[in-house]
């Protein structure tokens, strides 16, 4: 079992399965097949202190109707239980599921590969990275399928710390952070010349607030989603109120429609979870 998180654990999982069954609900009599990805699938469950054991993303979706399931997961320790995990849950029912060892990065730029939309798949994806390992380049293999609704946790905190206050980064942390935003060109938003001069006379720089940074990664993901919720949530740390991730939405699928009633929902869950 896996031990990490917190309160906004429950949070973001309550946030997938509310989202999950609407989803579900809403496709049920389309001519559609429905699949689930979770990229960073894990063991299963998850331990969270001062809580307990509860069951992840993964184990949380299988309660719901898809077609089929895809659990990528690169440690095969994890890949393993969670197979174990599954089958108990199931209680053997016939589940259609395929847990892939595997680099996340690697599997979802091939994604698109296969042609989703045409083939009338639709489906939903769950990302939930360690720390900075989702590359842009996964983000826009999904958004050419046209196919699937994401949900994104973006690792606000981990890339925090890779962005000094004052500006001055390591040249590897920003290669980092290139990856994960797909531009070498935010540092130009994110900072700015603050007003007061350093001891040497020289102009220092400042990074934005939070809350700037949220809105320029949900402005980011618009340049290659056609739906994105403006309604993204900050999760904080309860103990220190520290910003530790920004759960984002977006659509793939280009339909005005499908756009507008993903967007309501999710919107709604959002704001009101």
């Amino acid at each position: 079992m896996q031990s990490f998180g917190g309160p906004w654990t429950l949070l973001k999982l309550n946030v997938l399965d509310k989202y999950l069954n609407f989803y579900v609900t809403a496709m049920q009599r389309k001519p559609f097949r429905l699949c689930y990805f979770d990229a960073f699938a894990g063991s299963g469950n998850i331990d969270i202190k001062d809580i307990g054991p509860i069951p992840g993303s993964a184990l949380k979706a299988i309660d719901y109707p898809f077609d089929k399931y895809f659990f990528i997961e690169k440690s095969e320790d994890y890949a393993h239980r969670l197979d174990q995990n599954i089958i108990v849950k199931s209680k053997n029912k016939n589940i259609n599921y395929e847990i892939i060892i595997g680099d996340c990065n690697e599997l979802l730029q091939k994604i698109n590969s296969f042609q989703w939309y045409k083939n009338y798949w639709r489906g939903v994806i769950f990302l939930d990275p360690y720390a900075m390992e989702l590359k842009w380049d996964s983000l826009e293999s999904i958004a050419k399928t046209e196919a699937f609704d994401v949900w994104y946790l973006f690792p606000l905190s981990a890339m925090n710390r890779l962005m000094r206050r004052d500006g001055n980064i390591e040249e590897s942390h920003r290669a980092i952070i290139n990856d994960l935003l797909g531009t070498i060109d935010w540092e130009e938003e994110i900072y700015y010349e603050s007003p007061q001069l350093s001891l040497f006379g020289e102009q220092d720089r400042e990074r934005v607030h939070v809350t700037e940074i949220e809105k320029y990664v949900i402005k980011r993901l618009k340049t290659i989603f056609p739906g994105v919720s403006d309604k993204s949530k900050l999760l904080r740390n309860p103990v220190n109120n520290s910003p530790m991730f920004i759960l984002c939405f977006a659509v793939s699928n280009p339909s005005p429609k499908a756009i507008k009633i993903s967007l309501k929902i999710a919107d709604h869950i959002l704001t009101h979870t």
